[in-house]
């Protein structure tokens, strides 16, 4: 009878376990130094969403407004020159991916200024973005790709090193929902903002 509590308890406690939540990676500095940094600006995503169904112009549109959102709440103010924080964005929503064993890596290889970049980037975008040849950092988490998931890096412009990596498994995008969910989803990730 022991061994049946002691199975049971160590069940509960396994599913509990299991259960991850959302995920972040903590890299490079020390990520509570977020909480001194005061500027950022994004740099732009090179990825374009090309799966039927999805409107990418619409998914980014939202992932930038909602990060624009969160970082104001967080008593950031966005600065095209210098500013203190890169934010870059991993949008993983093709289909390709669900098969892709490939993780985020972190490349960011801007070779020319004025590659295609979205309207809905070139407001809010670090107006040096293609001098940022290759992002580092101590530890890198990488993550898997999932269809329809969303990674966000926030970067040290002075030395160009990743200080926290955020996403989430606690949200789910859906196709007929994208906008709402997708808000959802950043505001999931800047729940675990350190």
């Amino acid at each position: 009878m022991k061994l049946f509590k002691w199975s049971g308890l160590l069940s509960i406690l396994i599913l509990f376990a299991s259960c991850g939540g959302s995920k972040s990676t903590e890299v490079g500095e020390n990520p509570k130094d977020l909480k001194n940094y005061s500027t950022y600006a994004f740099l732009p995503n090179k990825n374009k969403i090309t799966t039927p169904g999805y409107n990418n112009e619409e998914i980014n549109t939202e992932i930038v407004k909602t990060i624009n959102e969160n970082m104001d709440d967080e008593g950031y103010r966005y600065v095209d020159d210098q500013p203190q924080v890169l934010i870059y964005v991993h949008t993983m929503f093709d289909d390709k991916v669900e098969v892709n064993a490939d993780p985020v890596y972190t490349s960011y290889s801007y070779y020319r200024p004025d590659f295609y970049i979205g309207d809905y980037y070139r407001p809010f975008i670090y107006k040096d973005y293609y001098t940022i040849q290759r992002i580092t950092g101590d530890n890198i988490q990488q993550v898997p790709y999932s269809s329809r998931s969303i990674v966000i890096d926030f970067i040290n412009r002075k030395n160009n090193k990743i200080i926290w990596r955020g996403t989430t498994n606690e949200v789910e995008i859906d196709d007929r929902r994208t906008e709402r969910d997708v808000r959802k989803y950043i505001d999931q990730i800047f729940k675990q903002f350190p």
